[in-house]
């Protein structure tokens, strides 16, 4: 029997790359059609075809209203934030159109069957987790799992010293810390290495934060400077902006290699040559790079590390060769870089290794593993509840970040009414106190309970928090050997039927007039915004029987219901200790109405001191009225 392929899909902001374990258990690039090993992730959407990849690049200086880039800065949003031609696409079906490329010059190089591991930022949410996932299943790809790219370096490296190796001789144990600044994305990771083991202890990162906000101050800088010299702006024009970042870029990395560059810039009958050195450079974006520094020492701290006790400091991402990030890391570190592993294809070596340990785990009856990995979540998991204090709404976090996956935690909430058949919960991935500063990650309900349960009867809600980020829910009824139906209703996302619908235009290969014709059955959306924002489910009191919140601890259905039965188990409400929520949020004037109260009353208090003053100088023009 042919041994399964295990692939490896870094699907990145700015270019994408596959790698594959061949018979001898190594990693291996695998190059595409056109006999590149990075493939541009930017989709021309053409007419009769869709086409990914340098053609398509080629195309946004000539039609850029046909062309998608940038697309996983959008992740987890509705539509992509620009239109196509007219029409907004989800993010996940332009994704889809890249790793069908993708699919297609793998079977050209490996034959058809494989699985594949995708990987994906550190600090993506749930919401993008799942939307990369369904990006997978439109391309037709059987999908193993998704995998964070620094745990993806971290096995490459791992791979490349021998830590991976079966019957290997015992490797030192370190620490290693990979710093992750790709073209749109942006992740720091603190990992563990030791033989046949990879554990990761924390991981940080902003997902709004890449090589792209780098090149975007050069096209600034540069388009400025033309303006001064010709009173003509080369940004106001889509196709004139996409050429100066196309010069751009190739100066970018120019200042890579030498102190100095020119970007050549041609629009509108105009030229000019606009000299830029390293040391501007690195002025433009000095407080990009500090986001990276502080978000690297913040990591730190969370970690309870000191920089002595980290070993190797490994740098992933092709943003990472520009020599501002590694003269910044050696002087805040005092750790010495480490190149031992292609930044290009690390994150996509990794995958395919952890696809070929996901394979062997799959197999009961094969070899054990080489070696195991351990993630950590990147964001909290919690629901919305009521502080029994204070009988406000907060986040009641019961998975905290940067706990080991996977992870279960259970906790027990409470029934309000006799009788009630049904409970809603409503989960949330964050930090902040205030549920509205949360991802609203969708809800679970709890359904037919058992008849006849008095008030105040405890239902216990299990999550379980697995390796890959991906959340399940459960749910038992203590005392009633009844275990209920749980279903997990996403705030955002794809539904099954959405991604069948997809589907079809997307393995097709089909022109424009396909998708467009999809993207006409989608509800009709504004004009999204830059980042998206925190979908939010809909609220009944049908399903709960609680009031306006879906969750309510015991302790506030006591206060609002009447006593807990005494018969009634131990009440667990979500803990308060430490936690202030704030109160449901009153009816408030808008922020311009209260601006122009205080400006008519400043206005009153100022002309009847006026007229005091003015009485006491000239009283017979300006007499009290007493």
């Amino acid at each position: 029997m042919a041994r399964e392929k295990a692939i490896g899909i870094d699907l990145g902001t700015t270019n994408s790359a596959m790698a594959w374990v061949d018979e001898s258990g190594r990693s291996q690039m695998v190059p595409n059609a056109e006999g590149s090993l990075l493939t541009p992730s930017i989709v021309l959407f053409g007419d009769r075809e869709v086409i990914v990849g340098k053609e398509a690049r080629s195309a946004t200086t000539v039609s850029p209203e046909r062309v998608a880039e940038w697309v996983k800065r959008d992740m987890g949003a509705p539509v992509f934030s620009h239109a196509i031609r007219g029409e907004y696409l989800p993010p996940e079906v332009i994704q889809a159109c890249i790793l069908r490329k993708l699919r297609a010059d793998l079977a050209h190089s490996l034959g058809p069957d494989a699985n594949v591991v995708i990987t994906v930022p550190a600090y993506f949410d749930e919401p993008r987790r799942k939307a990369t996932a369904d990006a997978g299943e439109m391309a037709g790809l059987t999908v193993l799992d998704i995998v964070n790219e620094p745990t993806a370096a971290a096995l490459a490296f791992g791979e490349s010293l021998g830590y991976l190796a079966p019957g290997g001789e015992p490797k030192e144990e370190m620490t290693v810390l990979v710093y992750d600044l790709g073209g749109g994305t942006f992740d720091v990771t603190l990992l563990k290495l030791a033989q046949g083991k990879i554990q990761t202890l924390a991981t940080d990162g902003d997902v709004r934060l890449g090589g792209h906000d780098w090149d975007m101050r050069l096209v600034d800088y540069a388009a400025e400077s033309f303006l001064r010299q010709h009173g003509i702006d080369p940004r106001t024009d889509p196709a004139g902006l996409n050429r100066v970042y196309q010069v751009v870029i190739e100066a970018k990395h120019t200042l890579s290699a030498r102190n100095r560059a020119t970007i050549r810039i041609d629009h509108d009958g105009k030229s000019a040559e606009i000299p830029i050195t390293q040391d501007q450079f690195r002025e433009l974006t000095a407080d990009l790079l500090e986001r990276t520094a502080y978000t690297t020492r913040q990591l730190l701290a969370a970690s309870g590390l000191q920089w002595k006790h980290v070993s190797r400091l490994l740098l992933v991402g092709g943003a990472t060769r520009m020599p501002m990030v590694a003269e910044m890391l050696s002087t805040m570190t005092g750790v010495v870089p480490d190149r031992t592993v292609n930044p290009d294809e690390a994150v996509a070596r990794g995958a395919a290794l952890y696809a070929g340990y996901l394979l062997v785990k799959r197999t009961e009856d094969g070899p054990p593993a080489d070696f195991e990995v351990t993630n950590v979540n990147a964001h909290s998991l919690g629901v919305e509840g009521i502080d029994p204090h204070t009988m406000r709404r907060t986040n009641v976090i019961l998975i905290p970040r940067n706990t080991p996956l996977p992870a279960t935690h259970t906790e027990r909430f409470a029934t309000k009414s006799k009788g009630q058949r049904s409970i809603v919960v409503q989960i949330l991935e964050g930090e902040s106190s205030i549920p509205g500063d949360c991802t609203a990650i969708g809800r679970t309900a709890v359904r037919d309970l058992p008849d006849g349960l008095p008030q105040g009867w405890p239902v216990e809600v299990t999550f379980e928090y697995g390796s890959n980020g991906r959340l399940s829910v459960r749910a038992v009824v203590p005392g009633t050997h009844h275990e209920a139906a749980l279903s997990l209703e996403r705030a955002g996302g794809m539904s099954g039927e959405g991604i069948a619908r997809w589907k079809q235009p997307v393995g097709a290969s089909a022109g424009f007039e396909a998708f467009g014709a999809a993207a006409e059955d989608l509800p009709a959306v504004p004009r999204p915004s830059p980042t998206p924002a925190s979908p939010e489910m809909p609220r009944t009191d049908a399903d709960t029987g609680f009031w306006s919140s879906p969750v309510q601890s015991a302790a506030a259905a006591a206060a609002t219901s009447g006593p807990t039965p005494p018969s009634a188990p131990d009440r667990t409400s979500p803990p308060a200790s430490g936690r202030t929520g704030q109160p449901a949020s009153p009816r408030r004037l808008p922020r311009w109405a209260i601006l122009l109260i205080g400006y008519v009353a400043s206005a009153i208090v100022g002309l009847g001191l006026g007229y005091l003053v003015l009485s006491r100088l000239r009283p017979e023009f300006f007499p009290l009225p007493w």
